[in-house]
């Protein structure tokens, strides 16, 4: 199974979700077909904890986040969730104030979503069978269904790669193996800012090859972008993302048809400007500082995908994160930078061909970590991404739309994120 990672985590459970789809592994021999983690599937307006594009069908993976830990989950879908003996009731935006208690079975809400994403995959295509994982968390180690919930499309587990494999196989079947062509559909359909996936990566995956009058492959959606390439060392190019839990996700970067604005590189004193409260300009563009922070380790919560292991296994000797708000003409965009520096030119010039590579991760927006936007907070979906090194230090930018402002035009996300590569972050 191929993962591909965007950048939200609706729920917390989405960590258990991402590592235990991680480890099927590529290729048809365990699970085959493609993971979507943490995607938001247009007309949908659902960030989903994950979506399982397989040969078979589609399986919708929808994350609820248990108060506590539990033994044993009773979990009907329609009746009262009971962890271990307790009725578990799960608190609504108006218990805080002292209001009612929420629905005793999370279930509800999480099958309102799974439906939405399910008729938005029966319009790419009526013939695809689609069933519903609800992923409960933090951990429980059985959870009990009633016999005619379990002769259903929808399983209640805790996502371990044993459960979710045997998820996979309960899934409504379709007529027939899904083709690349129709695989490449709902791809687009789900995630079309993602980079495309040829004939052979499909095939290894166990979809079957396209035939003459077999489904066509459907054109690409209105706003969908062409399939990556990399462009020099420094990348200007529109995204679509790993979701938000406390930190920026995983980015897939997908390059624009455009040739990319020349971002200038790292200056030698570049590392400890002071940066400016009240903004700054670069490329004629106003930047005004959200938050930032400095330090001179690098931990699990500076990056994810495969950039986190990478910069805490190997290390680093210096890491530098900004969050800014770009404004041009009354048109505004959020921007993450995040500059790490390591301790020969080596590593760095490797982990920026690993940054580099499609989905492989991000270095986490020191805003969102720390819970500085302002609602409603950028998700980071659909950003352009900027990188560039100069010796041991490595520049990443992302550049996006705020969820309050209307949608800006991928050239201007591309300006502010090369604009970026620029700023001072200390």
């Amino acid at each position: 199974m191929r993962v591909v990672r965007f950048p939200a985590r609706p729920t917390r459970v989405s960590d258990d979700v991402r590592a235990a789809l991680t480890s099927l592994g590529r290729g048809d021999a365990v699970a085959g077909g493609i993971a979507l983690l943490g995607v938001t599937p247009p007309e949908t307006g659902v960030d989903v904890d994950a979506m399982l594009i397989l040969p078979t069908g589609v399986l919708v993976v929808v994350g609820v986040d248990l108060p506590d830990p539990a033994l044993t989950l009773s979990a009907p879908l329609d009746g009262v969730w009971v962890a271990d003996g307790w009725p578990l009731v799960q608190p609504d935006e108006t218990a805080d104030a002292g209001g009612p208690r929420g629905s005793p079975n999370p279930a509800t809400a999480a099958l309102a979503a799974a439906g939405q994403v399910a008729d938005r995959i029966h319009g790419i295509d009526p013939a695809i069978g689609v069933g519903v994982v609800i992923a409960v968390g933090p951990y429980v180690e059985r959870v009990e269904q009633p016999a005619s919930d379990a002769a259903g499309p929808v399983r209640v587990v805790y996502p371990s790669a044993t459960s979710m494999l045997a998820a996979t196989k309960t899934l409504p079947v379709s007529a027939r193996t899904m083709t690349t062509g129709q695989a490449r559909a709902v791809f687009r359909g789900l995630a079309p800012a993602a980079a495309e996936f040829d004939e052979t990566a499909l095939t290894a995956e166990g979809f079957s090859t396209d035939t003459a009058g077999t489904t066509p492959v459907a054109p690409p959606p209105a706003g969908a972008v062409p399939s990556p390439r990399l462009q020099t060392r420094v990348i200007s190019a529109m995204a679509a993302l790993l979701v938000v839990t406390a930190v920026l996700a995983t980015i897939l970067a997908v390059s624009s048809g455009d040739t990319p604005t020349p971002a200038a590189r790292l200056s030698e004193n570049s590392a400890n400007p002071t940066v400016p409260t009240d903004g700054m300009t670069a490329d004629g563009m106003e930047f005004t500082l959200v938050a930032r922070d400095h330090s001179r380790t690098c931990t699990a919560e500076h990056a994810v995908g495969d950039l986190r292991p990478y910069v805490t296994e190997r290390g680093c000797t210096d890491l530098r994160r900004g969050s800014f708000k770009a404004t041009l003409d009354g048109r505004s965009v959020a921007v993450s930078v995040g500059e790490v520096t390591f301790g020969d030119a080596s590593a760095a010039e490797e982990f920026l061909a690993l940054a580099d590579t499609p989905g492989t991760g991000v270095l986490t927006d020191a805003a969102t970590q720390h819970g500085k936007w302002p609602a409603p907070a950028p998700t980071f979906a659909g950003a352009a991404y900027a990188s560039a090194r100069d010796g041991a230090t490595v520049r990443l930018v992302l550049a996006d739309g705020p969820g309050s402002a209307a949608p800006t035009d991928a050239t201007y996300q591309r300006r502010a994120a090369s604009a970026a590569l620029t700023l001072p972050l200390e």
